[in-house]
């Protein structure tokens, strides 16, 4: 059928755009500044948590994408949700982080600031305007920073990857 690939990419950019939508509104109704993280023990737990969670589901997409393509419902967009997930739980990661401790990243107020500030990291342009203070601070946005490099590796191997396998179809 001539229309089925269009439709299924389609369908796929559809479900990518609902799923960036949907995490976006529920990163803005996550109650972060009312419960807070009590602790440096259990902010550190639930950040390696939340990290390992984001990270497998970034390699499961990954994985998905080269094994089967989008001949088997898997597509880079599905690469690009993960990734974007992960901006978001930096994003949250921050917004609590600076409720916690005001002065630990300079001009971080809102929400909408922290995910200004996570994209700002994740895209490597970094404008200063946004930056982090305290020590504990730097060390989340290093680990943010490394986070995404380990994020480039893994989808620069998939892609040459793809590029070097002859096409099945």
């Amino acid at each position: 059928m001539p229309g089925s690939g269009r439709n299924r990419v389609l369908i796929n950019l559809a479900t990518s755009l609902g799923a960036v939508v949907a995490c976006t509104v529920a990163y803005y109704l996550l109650p972060v500044d009312r419960f807070g993280l009590v602790g440096t023990v259990n902010a550190v737990v639930v950040f390696a948590v939340g990290l390992l969670a984001i990270s497998s589901l970034i390699l499961f997409q990954v994985r998905r994408f080269r094994i089967g393509g989008a001949r088997h419902g898997s597509s880079i967009a599905g690469v690009a949700v993960a990734l974007y997930l992960a901006v978001l739980f930096f994003a949250a990661v921050y917004f609590g982080l600076a409720r916690q401790d005001p002065g630990s990243i300079t001009s971080l107020r809102t929400k909408t600031d922290a995910l200004y500030y996570s994209l700002t990291i994740t895209s490597t342009v970094g404008f200063g305007d946004v930056h982090a203070e305290s020590q504990f601070a730097r060390a989340v946005a290093a680990v943010h920073m490394a986070f995404n490099i380990g994020f480039l590796a893994a989808a620069v191997a998939v892609v040459r990857a793809k590029a070097s396998r002859p096409d099945d179809d």
